[in-house]
């Protein structure tokens, strides 16, 4: 019984590294750039939801296969159920950075609620995730996450979905660990004229959190005001840097958006919808987690 459970995890680990190498540079971006590695993280059990998490400016595929992998909290099954498909940004010069060369999905200029927004490479990302999301089973709940760029990235996403721009694939939540929404206002300012799918939108839970060090408060403040004027559920929380609140939060909002199939955490939303939050400043801090992020 022993040897067949090695032999079996043997055939697991050949079987992930060589999906791993055949999504090498499969996509390039509107200027040729060709994207990284993409990683995949298999679930335990029986696969019911797929999210692709998108990296921070200056990390890849495996920083954030390393960060999902981390995401075992007690009571939480996030890896039980769930595959994660984590792609890698082209490298490009970065204007934020001074013009040096690193993996962005797009560049980046002074993060504020004026910023200039490229356009052209994250429509272009926009065009990545949905591609990786199309092979997934349409009775597998699908989701879009990331941290930083990879957060706007993902909530621009969020809003292009919801306009019909994404196709109907079925979202069913979206995470943004400090983030923004990139073209704020031309979203904002042209809800009325956009074909914005009011059923979408409604069920669409956007979880957006805010460390005022990394996104100003006001810009993370205006881009949920954005997406709730769409009729998008967006939970909008500051983050005061403490690895357990958020973390927890992250988990325990992905656990709520597949409720239905994992069983868990609903009696905490009694309560309100941001109860969960209170109950995460309670959690001891040996369940935060380790990884640090640049």
């Amino acid at each position: 019984k022993l040897l067949k459970h090695f032999l079996g995890y043997i055939f697991k680990f050949v079987t992930d590294y060589i999906m791993n190498l055949c999504l090498v540079k499969i996509f390039t971006d509107g200027n040729g750039i060709a994207y990284g590695v993409t990683r995949l993280v298999r679930p335990r059990g029986t696969h019911k939801a797929t999210i692709v998490w998108l990296h921070d400016i200056g990390e890849n595929g495996d920083d954030s296969a390393r960060f999902v992998r981390e995401l075992n909290l007690p009571n939480v099954q996030i890896r039980e159920h769930i595959k994660w498909i984590c792609p890698t940004a082209p490298r490009r010069p970065v204007s934020r950075l001074g013009g040096a060369v690193t993996t962005a999905w797009c560049d980046v200029t002074q993060v504020s609620e004026n910023m200039e927004d490229d356009l052209a490479s994250i429509n272009t990302t926009c065009v990545l995730v949905t591609n990786l999301l199309a092979g997934e089973p349409a009775h597998v709940m699908k989701g879009v996450g990331g941290i930083g760029l990879g957060a706007a990235q993902g909530l621009y996403f969020a809003s292009g979905y919801v306009a019909g721009g994404m196709g109907d694939m079925g979202l069913n939540a979206v995470v943004g660990i400090n983030g923004w929404l990139p073209a704020w206002t031309n979203f904002l300012y042209h809800i009325d004229s956009l074909t914005v799918s009011g059923t979408l939108a409604a069920s669409l839970p956007i979880l957006l959190t805010n460390e005022n060090s990394t996104v100003p408060f006001q810009f993370g403040w205006l881009s949920e005001q954005s997406l709730s004027r769409a009729g998008i559920p967006v939970t909008f929380r500051p983050n005061d840097g403490s690895k357990t609140s958020l973390f927890f939060g992250f988990s325990f909002h992905l656990t709520l958006f597949s409720e239905t199939d994992f069983g868990g955490y609903a009696k905490y939303m009694q309560e309100g919808s941001y109860s969960y939050w209170k109950l995460a400043q309670n959690i001891p801090p040996a369940l935060g987690l380790t990884l640090e992020f640049s």
